[in-house]
């Protein structure tokens, strides 16, 4: 019994002292790892355009990623841009929650809402949200043809606009 001892006591050392050294590194991969946002927004115009934003706290910050075609028709990045840390970030929580992103439906469900079958959309929108709980994705072709009809072609119309043409980029 006591030869038992002896042999079961080390082994068992080291079994507890792997099994902490385990779960220290886990905690530790876990500190360093960056934390997930409060929301974020995702945008992509025809996959050749990428909005990126991000909300930590109460700041918003950006990302945009132009891509482009190489000689082998391959998408490769053209440029990438950062928000700038400037005054025209200063509203983007107020249009977020002003035009209901987090809420406006896909365009397929509007009611009465049908894409023209005649031609090929010149621009398709998809957004990627999370509000916090919640996350979805939806998708707009040519918003600006029925911008006068639907509330919500509308809205999404607005954001483009202020984010391509109000808010500051700088080259990264």
């Amino acid at each position: 019994m006591k030869f038992m001892t002896q042999l079961i006591l080390p082994v068992l050392s080291l079994i507890v002292l792997g099994v902490a050294c385990s779960a220290s590194d886990s905690a530790i991969i876990k500190s360093n790892s960056t934390p997930e946002p409060d929301e974020r927004i995702a945008m992509t115009i025809n996959e050749s355009v990428h909005f990126e934003f991000e909300k930590y706290d109460t700041t918003w910050t950006g990302n945009l990623t132009v891509y482009t075609l190489n000689k082998h028709e391959e998408k490769v990045v053209q440029s990438t841009h950062i928000s700038a840390n400037d005054s025209t970030w200063q509203d983007f929580d107020l249009f977020v929650d002003f035009l209901n992103l987090y809420e406006i439906p896909p365009q397929n469900q509007i009611a009465g809402w049908y894409p023209d079958s005649s031609i090929l959309p010149k621009q398709v929108y998809n957004f990627e949200v999370f509000d916090g709980d919640t996350a979805k994705s939806y998708s707009y072709q040519d918003p600006i043809k029925d911008v006068r009809e639907y509330w919500q072609s509308q809205n999404v119309l607005v954001f483009i606009t202020f984010v391509q043409n109000d808010l500051g980029w700088m080259v990264d």
